[in-house]
């Protein structure tokens, strides 16, 4: 858990932030969606609302976001996601395309920054919503929980809250060796 708890004051680098392989076909649909329907009706309440796109390999229409509009930020490989992270204040997984771990969500709930999502984004994770996580599959209800998020720091804590307590007692490398431990006992 100390690996992804940010420092006392990190350096702010955008309002949103998408974390994922930019040359995977999920990640290149949720984002460009994202970006064409959901973020222009953040931007009728926020107009300078910024969006960090981190990672690997981001294919020519992705970069493209970046060269069109000045508060997109399209980083390719990083060193280290967890900056990107702490520096910003909501981090948004807008999947449509059921694949992959969603490991990014958890990262995201580690380093205690609140998490919007759709249903396919946050599939297969035990999360209680919306006290740990929000869901959203509209582009309506999308914008109106980053919106929230953004505005209402009070909410945003009380959501990072809840999802680092289940993080900490479900997720953590000491509650999986106790759970692995328990099965290798009553296996003998």
């Amino acid at each position: 858990m100390a690996f992804f708890s940010p420092p006392p004051r990190a350096a702010p680098i955008a309002d949103l932030v998408f974390i994922g392989g930019m040359d995977w076909l999920a990640n290149i649909d949720g984002i460009e969606w994202f970006v064409r329907s959901v973020l222009p009706l953040i931007r009728r309440e926020r107009p300078k609302c910024s969006l960090a796109i981190v990672g690997r390999n981001p294919v020519r229409n992705i970069l493209r976001m970046g060269e069109r509009d000045r508060q997109i930020r399209v980083t390719g490989t990083v060193d280290d996601v967890r900056p990107y992270l702490w520096g910003s204040s909501v981090c948004i997984v807008p999947l449509r395309i059921g694949s992959g771990t969603r490991l990014k969500v958890y990262e995201a709930m580690a380093a205690r920054l609140p998490v919007v999502s759709t249903s396919v984004g946050a599939e297969g994770l035990a999360l209680a919503t919306p006290e740990s996580i929000r869901i959203a599959d509209t582009p309506e209800e999308f914008a109106h929980n980053c919106l929230e998020l953004l505005r209402d720091s009070a909410i945003r804590e009380q959501l990072v809250t809840v999802a680092l307590e289940t993080i900490v007692n479900r997720f953590t490398w000491e509650f999986v060796a106790e759970k692995f431990e328990a099965i290798l006992s009553a296996s003998y």
